[in-house]
């Protein structure tokens, strides 16, 4: 099977959808801004953060929809079909700019950044708000979040800024301070599950999706739609050979290192964490029941108290890849790690 690469994995986004309607469990969080709006009290720089998948970027075009509708309803949500909608949803509005970066790992560059704060330095074409809806915002460099103070300290009248983040904390605290802060965390689970059952076809687990998700439901959306679930079951194929001695750990490196390996790491330490709940006999698996008998293959070959310390390995792993460590680097330590941690039933020695 072909591994994605990482910038396709990122194409694959639900929530970019735009619809008039936010997603149910933000429901709170939208009368809360419909009721600013009304009051006239709505800021001019939002900053909306929480995980990847939690439907940041739906409820942010819900809003700007809201904002650029002249039909919007009593509950402040826009019509969704009128030519302000429309032009909305193509991309075409004259007083709506969505900046993201050209690419996966890809900065927001400062002329992007300062061509938006031009346009919301001139009079709406329509006469009513102009939007601009930056994601994710993490991704400005240094410049970018510069020349966006300006605009952050003196904003024009009518004009919103949207920024979306799922690392906030990457943000210069020059442009948090300026920014009124609207937290979106994953929903609860049942109602996550419920949202899921009705996007799924019926052959799907949403459970498990869920899950390998990490409760995001909006990215378990994603799993579903893409080859993800392939793939984790053919990650696991390679865990298992390279288990018993048999794969080549470099090897494996270099077809994986491309691979969105957030995700992959993730699904990973999901099934290592299952397999040390089945050497201590407890618990059903949380990374799915699919892989209980690939795991049970994988117990009796491995010693606890080692496979504890691998877990903390793949947890610092994890991190080390937030903080743009080499990934073919970390993949190659990680995986020569795993093959190592069975070696002493093996034998004794790495083969």
């Amino acid at each position: 099977m072909r591994v994605p690469s990482a910038a396709e994995a990122w194409d694959l986004r639900p929530e970019e959808a735009w619809s008039p309607e936010p997603l149910p469990w933000q429901e709170a969080a939208w009368e809360a801004l419909a009721a600013r709006r009304r009051a006239g009290r709505l800021p001019h720089a939002l900053l909306l953060a929480g995980p990847h998948g939690v439907g940041k970027g739906r409820l942010a075009r819900a809003l700007a929809l809201a904002l650029l509708c002249p039909g919007a309803g009593a509950d402040g949500r826009a019509c969704g079909v009128c030519p302000a909608c429309r032009q909305a949803a193509a991309g075409s509005h004259p007083d709506l700019l969505v900046l993201e970066p050209e690419g996966r790992g890809r900065p927001l560059t400062v002329d992007q950044v300062r061509g938006a704060t031009e346009r919301l330095a001139t009079t709406a074409q329509y006469g009513g708000w102009r939007v601009v809806l930056l994601a994710p915002a993490e991704a400005m460099n240094l410049h970018a979040a510069n020349a966006l103070l300006k605009t952050l300290e003196e904003p024009g009248e009518g004009s919103l800024l949207l920024l979306l983040s799922e690392a906030p904390g990457r943000l210069p605290a020059t442009v948090r301070s300026r920014c009124q802060r609207l937290d979106l965390p994953r929903p609860p689970r049942e109602a996550a599950l419920a949202w899921l059952r009705g996007q799924l076809p019926n052959e799907a687990d949403p459970a498990l999706l869920l899950d390998l998700a990490g409760g995001a439901p909006l990215a378990a959306l994603e799993l579903a739609r893409g080859e993800a679930l392939a793939l984790r079951r053919e990650l696991w194929r390679e865990l298992e050979a390279l288990a018993r001695g048999e794969g080549d750990a470099l090897a494996a490196a270099e077809r994986w290192h491309r691979a969105d390996l957030p995700a992959l790491l993730r699904w990973w330490w999901l099934g290592a964490a299952d397999l040390a709940r089945l050497r201590a006999g407890a618990g059903a698996p949380r990374a799915g029941a699919d892989l209980r008998p690939l795991l049970g293959r994988l117990a009796p070959l491995v010693e606890a108290r080692r496979l504890h310390d691998f877990l903390q390995e793949l947890a610092r792993g994890r991190r080390r890849l937030e903080g743009q460590a080499n990934a073919r680097l970390l993949l190659e330590e990680l995986l020569l790690g795993w093959r190592e941690l069975f070696a002493q039933t093996r034998g004794g020695r790495s083969p």
